[in-house]
């Protein structure tokens, strides 16, 4: 049995639809992806959809499955900075970082300092953008509850971070990967071959028809379905070498900002399926 980490935010439908709950090899645990970082860290999960960044912190110890990620090669839509100020007015201001990421958190110090040049206080909070304003100069969501206070259309500032990425880097930007304890390779490797079969099986299915995904998120979160339909359009759930090449450059940005330890080497297992 694998227990696999599962992601209930929109964004990761089209890995989840089509893959079966009731299969004998899968237990499904449910949690957001800050979650799944400290599940896979701790041996509670298998395998799951983790923060790239955490990747970066415990790639000695995880291997990556080919060919499955969530990117963008652009706007992302869901992963948004919300500030009362330009993003260069935030020096010695306060932001807040969500507290279920880690990947974006780490995005949005190097887009701010890195590039934008300034150096604000951050703070982790919980809770939605009236809260964290009530606190902070800017705040960082992620996927639904970022997807929800934007369609509000509230009255600031919206960085969307895939986009910024993409403008001052030109690259792609992974925002998760799917990984797993490298010991798993030698003690159960038929199990992670079989997963990663069910695992592109249900992507392939979900994207050659989105009707249904988008039905569902319509019926979640509300919206109109071609807004969903554009969304959908923005994500990547592939590991190609464009995205592979973004990930590298956001790994070598979170070294020398000193966002992590050491350079990260990508341990892709098993081979790349179709």
């Amino acid at each position: 049995m694998i227990r696999i980490g599962h992601n209930p935010n929109t964004n990761m439908l089209p890995m989840f639809y089509y893959l079966p709950r009731n299969h004998p090899l899968l237990t499904w645990v449910t949690a957001e992806p800050a979650g799944h970082n400290a599940m896979l860290r701790d041996g509670r999960i298998d395998l799951a959809p983790i923060s790239s960044f955490s990747y970066g912190q415990h790639w000695r110890d995880y291997a990556v499955l080919p060919g499955l990620s969530v990117s963008t090669k652009g706007r992302v839509g869901s992963i948004l900075l919300f500030s009362k100020v330009p993003p260069e007015g935030l020096d010695g201001k306060r932001v807040a970082l969500t507290v279920n990421s880690a990947t974006s958190v780490n995005l949005t110090k190097i887009l701010l300092e890195r590039f934008y040049g300034v150096r604000p206080f951050y703070e982790a909070m919980s809770g939605g953008l009236e809260e964290m304003f009530a606190r902070a100069d800017a705040a960082l969501l992620i996927a639904d509850m970022a997807l929800e206070e934007a369609l509000k259309h509230p009255p600031c500032h919206i960085f969307d971070l895939g986009e910024q990425w993409r403008k001052w880097t030109g690259c792609a930007m992974s925002f998760a990967v799917w990984a797993y304890p490298r010991d798993l390779i030698l003690k159960r490797p038929q199990e992670i071959v079989e997963v990663h079969r069910l695992l592109i099986r249900a992507k392939q299915q979900a994207l050659s028809d989105m009707s249904s995904v988008v039905q569902t998120c319509v019926e979640m979160l509300g919206g109109e379905a071609d807004f969903w339909f554009d969304y959908f359009a923005q994500f990547h759930y592939t590991l190609d070498e464009e995205i592979i090449a973004g990930l590298e450059k956001y790994y070598a940005l979170c070294f020398e900002q000193g966002l992590l330890p050491s350079r990260v080497q990508l341990n892709l297992w098993p081979g790349p399926l179709v």
